[in-house]
This record gives C-alpha cells, structure tokens and sequence, in this order.
C-alpha cells in the first residue's frame, strides 16, 4: 500500500478515447496516475479507429515507461481477453487479436491487477471493476479470508490458471451465469446494499459506463467510468 498525501490522477476506460492526454498535460512531479484499464475495443457508436485506438494504448505504455514509479496501468477485461482466450468478450477484434496479444506480452511488466492508496487517512482499492466480496467467498482456496485481501493478493496470482479461470465468472448483467462477475467483470450495480469488503477500505473501479457521467457508488464502491478524468484528494473526488 502507497501512503500519501499528494494527489491521485485517475484514468477510467479509454476505448481508444484521447480525454486522457489532456489530463496528464502539466502531470505534477507528486501526482500519482492510476489507469483503470481498458484502453482497446472502441465502441461502434463513437466512430473511433482501431489504428487510433492501438496508437493510443503504445503511447500509454509510453508514457508508463517514461514515469515508471508515478504511472499505475490497471489490466481490464477488454486487454485481458487479447492474453486469455478463455476470457474473450464483446468487440473483440479477432484480425489484430496478434499483433495486440504480442504489444500485451513484450510490456507485461507495465500492468498489474489492483494497486493500493491511502490518501487523506482513507485507504482505496483500484481494480478495473471492483472487488465483490462474494467473488472472493466463491474462491476461498485461491484467496484466502476475504479480510486480509489486498492489492497484492492479486497481482502476484495474476497469470495463474486458476486466477484467470476466477477472472470468468460474469454474472447475469453482464450475459453470465455467476452470481457475481470478477474483478474484471462486475457491474457496479452488483455491489447494491453492500459494503466492498467488509473493511474500512474503499474502492474505485470503472467498468460500468455512468450514463449520466457522474459517478455512481454503492456503500464504499465508486465508479468512475464516465469518459473523463478525475483527481483524488484529501477532499474525495473531483473530475475535471
């Protein structure tokens, strides 16, 4: 876990979107960047190519390398798919899944799973869609006690079989047949009437497109996916 009381830039779903160049112009030498994943498969409706998109993700591998300590790219379902074909999903592109699959592999070591901050004396959570304690309930062998749960819980068990074939579970939201989906594939409403973990630990994520781009939170969950960037501070946060 990373203490500090600087600021947290988070970057939610990309899809090929550029918002976040911007948001890192002037990127302050105490900031922190947290990418929540999902940087390929654009959506149809937003008209954006898939040689933009592409672009798009080398230059934020770029851009992790050039600030190696201060730059968190997060994996997402729509990258991990291109890895793990057990794990493939919607607007998978199956005439580039290669050449993204070799990008994905020659820069493993710029993504992880999940990263932990404190800020303001509060402790988060970042995962691409958020950890559901009953994901973690249905995996006791792999995880453990849902209570000592962190970040690098699952960063060291990320290329594992048996965490990949965790990472599956989709729940009925999102076309499958779990009760809830992983931490790559829960939708934010799953989380309704609970807390995150059972813990006084927070959690941020994206995933589940905010339609009124705002964020939406249940109990100590927050997503972010709402097509633009947000700062965390000792006063929450602020999109911008």
């Amino acid at each position: 876990m990373i203490e500090t009381n600087q600021h947290i830039m988070i970057i939610p779903d990309l899809h090929g979107r550029e918002f976040w160049r911007k948001a890192i112009t002037g990127l302050p030498s105490d900031a922190h960047v947290v990418f929540l994943g999902d940087y390929l498969d654009p959506y149809e409706n937003e008209w954006i190519y898939w040689s933009d998109a592409f672009k798009g993700l080398l230059d934020v591998i770029e851009f992790k390398k050039a600030h190696f300590g201060q730059v968190t790219l997060l994996f997402g379902n729509h990258d991990l798919h291109y890895l793990f074909p057990e794990l493939k999903g919607t607007r998978y592109n199956e005439y580039k899944a290669d050449v993204i699959r070799t990008t994905f592999e020659e820069n493993l070591d710029c993504f992880q799973m999940a990263v932990e901050h404190v800020v303001g004396g509060k402790s988060y959570l970042f995962s691409h869609a958020g950890v559901h304690p009953a994901w973690l309930k249905k995996h006791p062998d792999l995880f453990g006690p849902a209570d000592k749960i962190t970040a690098e819980t699952f960063n060291r068990l990320m290329f594992t079989d048996e965490f990949v074939a965790a990472l599956s579970d989709v729940s009925a939201l999102r076309g499958g047949w779990s009760r809830v989906g992983s931490m790559i594939w829960a939708d934010i409403d799953e989380f309704a009437g609970i807390s995150a973990n059972g813990s006084e630990m927070f959690q941020i994520c994206g995933h589940t497109k905010c339609l009124a781009g705002q964020p939406k939170a249940f109990g100590n969950v927050i997503c972010v996916d709402c097509l633009k960037a947000f700062s965390l501070t000792d006063d929450g946060i602020v999109g911008f």
